[in-house]
């Protein structure tokens, strides 16, 4: 169900402006009628003078309860029919609609979905296909064209004719623009913009409505699981009337105040990204971190997950208080340590107010204990450090300067040295062992390097700062990888599909010791390693080639784009977003196409998180338990799955699937 609202407005009120065409109206309406949706809507049909029995139909509709109609003696336009409509509107959200539309099951929920969910998302659009199913809008690219005979700004419908099954048309992302046949704003501020400027006639309005937008702020967000059919440019010839003055009009205004996403230097030229494109994929807010308003947004909570080794904790501690920030707070938590380190932290905390220290009994995990400091954490950011780490002046603020240079930037790491990949310096100038020296070192460093940053595909988890908004999105790290290791590859490559980059700050520095809770703990390093990696491998379903290297398809992983019911971690005691109807019916068959494909350990973790958000949600528990069966293990897995089926058969007696699967698992489990 959609979340509660306080407020006895309909969510949507669909406003459409009409000028004869009374064909194109019915069927509109009656697609709406016939499909309705889980928000609430009011339909608001603006007519702009029809003279083809369009007003008798629409008093007709109206007397009969199903829409309300306003009728102007003359055709005011597409602007001013819809300022009109707004004014009549009384829907937290106004979604523009076009009356040559026929309206799919799906058409208007995900757009809701996104406004309930995202408070930074102003606009929202829908996917639309032409009656053979090929695309006639998946966003709009703003387009600079450089051929004399086209020079101007102009938008571009991407994907357009393309195959509705395209890659792109498919993934949610953030655009400029989305076309106004199907264009849904917050009612709040499509006031406060004064709505469509009339200024145009028929052409440029929701352009220029977008850009005004992103002025002021707002995201403007493509949604494709929203579908509707589009007859497209069915209102006659007025439509094109003014095509000539309205795109004089938009330059005039918008030439050298808005960024081009693409350009286009010759006539027969395919426009290419330009260093200011704003499209880039749009991955759904699950986490409601409610944040202080009084923390400013460069405030970091830093979690170092403690588990023995007090040498090298009290190391870190110190250094965290001498070289960063007393606005950021820092979060020990303790995965069960000799009491040695327990007293040490208690005392630690006692001392400065700064410090929280969570002390979790037993070991439970590098994710599990980073999980639990995440969801205690106050900060707008968060931090991950390892406790065998000496920090260094200027270590965070330096990273946080990069990340606030790029809304793009998810993750920022440190230089260091000691770790795999391109984080590790060949050569430092200071004593490894006993640090001595590893101020002044990195002091120079950064200073020669200071405001330089890399973009990269990994960053290792020792110390990486991750941004607030990535941390909604994607939640925590993976507690299936148990003790440790391979959980930031995975969040990496976790923030890779869901459109956020990550990158080194050259001018932050942290030394690093290297595993000493591996090594306190005396735990087999080399034989973690394998394990957490065939984890990662089934996860990610990474093929083997010739040599025996695993292959990473990164293309495709981008195409396919974040699965939040395969990549979403929900952090413990959080609020999560509650699911819509319509998610959890893609959810599920997106875990039933993973069972069918043979991908099991997908497929048992979307009917899990299925059950996360609703635990009383039948068709994921029964499926849940097949999956579970399937897999085949018996000390666990089984038995969980008959436990399953119970509690189904609990709550629903006569549900036939959990009869009859209980039935099958019952004597399979006894002969094993």
């Amino acid at each position: 169900m959609p979340l509660v609202h306080h407020d006895a407005r309909p969510d949507v009120s669909v406003v459409i402006p009409v000028f004869n065409k009374l064909e194109l109206t019915r069927i509109c309406i009656e697609s709406i009628l016939k499909h309705g949706a889980q928000a609430s809507f009011e339909i608001i049909i603006v007519d702009n003078g029809s003279t083809d029995g369009t007003s008798k139909w629409l008093k007709k509709q109206a007397a009969d309860g199903n829409l309300k109609a306003i009728l102007n003696e003359k055709n005011l336009g597409f602007s001013r029919g819809c300022n009109v409509g707004a004014e009549a509107s009384s829907g937290r959200y106004i979604l523009f609609l076009n009356n040559d539309m026929a309206v799919s099951p799906h058409w208007l929920d995900p757009m809701v979905t996104i406004l309930d969910n995202d408070p930074a998302v102003g606009i929202t659009g829908a996917k639309l296909l032409f009656p053979d199913t090929t695309i006639q809008h998946a966003g709009v690219s703003l387009v600079q064209y450089e051929d004399p005979q086209r020079k101007g700004l102009a938008g571009m419908h991407l994907e357009y004719k393309k195959p509705s099954s395209t890659p792109g048309a498919n993934q949610a992302q953030y655009m400029q623009i989305v076309t106004g046949a199907a264009l849904m704003v917050r009612q709040e501020i499509f006031f406060e913009l004064a709505g469509f400027s009339t200024e145009f006639w028929n052409g440029n309005e929701d352009v220029d409505l977008c850009l005004r937008a992103g002025e002021a702020g707002w995201k403007v967000v493509y949604q494709p699981e929203s579908v509707i059919t589009h007859f497209e440019s069915q209102s006659g010839p007025e439509r094109w009337s003014r095509v000539g003055e309205n795109v004089k009009l938009f330059n005039k205004k918008w030439s050298g105040r808005a960024k081009a996403d693409m350009v286009s230097q010759t006539r027969d030229e395919e426009p290419r990204p330009t260093v200011h494109n704003q499209i880039r994929t749009y991955t759904e807010r699950r986490i409601s971190r409610n944040i202080s308003p009084n923390k400013g947004l460069d405030t970091v909570s830093v979690i170092v997950l403690t588990w023995n080794a007090l040498e090298y904790t009290k190391q870190c501690a110190a250094s965290l208080l001498e070289h960063t920030d007393s606005r950021h707070e820092l979060i020990f938590v303790d995965n069960g340590s000799r009491p040695d380190t327990v007293h040490y932290l208690q005392d630690l905390a006692l001392r400065h107010d700064r410090i929280k220290v969570i002390l979790n009994g037993r070991n439970l995990g590098f994710a599990a204990g980073n999980n639990l400091g995440m969801a205690a954490a106050n900060g707008r950011h968060i931090c991950l450090l390892n406790s065998d780490t000496v920090v260094t002046d200027g270590w965070l603020e330096n990273m946080l300067a990069h990340m606030n240079e790029n809304e793009r930037i998810g993750m920022v790491g440190p230089l260091t040295n000691s770790i795999t990949g391109g984080q590790k310096l060949e050569k430092v100038d200071y004593d490894e062992d006993s640090c001595i020296g590893l101020d002044a070192f990195a002091a120079k460093t950064t200073q020669s390097l200071a405001g330089k940053c890399m973009e990269t595909m990994w960053l290792v988890g020792f110390a990486v700062l991750i941004r607030d908004e990535l941390i909604e999105r994607l939640g925590g790290l993976d507690e299936s990888f148990g003790q440790g290791n391979y959980e930031d590859t995975d969040y990496c490559l976790r923030a890779f599909v869901g459109g956020y980059a990550k990158v080194v700050a050259a001018d932050s520095f942290v030394h690093h010791f290297g595993s000493r809770s591996f090594v306190a703990g005396k735990v087999d390093y080399a034989q973690e390693l394998r394990l957490k990696h065939e984890i990662f491998r089934r996860k990610w379903d990474l093929k083997t080639d010739d040599s025996g290297k695993d292959s990473l398809n990164l293309v495709a992983l981008g195409f396919l784009g974040f699965v939040p019911a395969v990549h979403f971690q929900p952090l413990p005691s959080t609020e999560t977003i509650a699911l819509w109807d319509w998610e959890k019916e893609k959810w599920i068959l997106q875990g039933e196409g993973f069972f069918q494909a043979g991908r099991l350990d997908e497929a048992r973790r979307v009917f899990r998180q299925i059950l996360h958000f609703d635990p009383e949600n039948s068709r994921a528990a029964n499926n849940l338990a097949c999956t579970l069966w399937r897999i085949g293990d018996t000390t666990q897995g089984i038995p969980e799955a008959i436990k399953i089926l119970e509690k189904v058969l609990q709550r629903d007696p006569e549900n036939e699937d959990a009869k009859w699967n209980l039935a099958e698992m019952s004597p399979a489990f006894v002969e094993n």
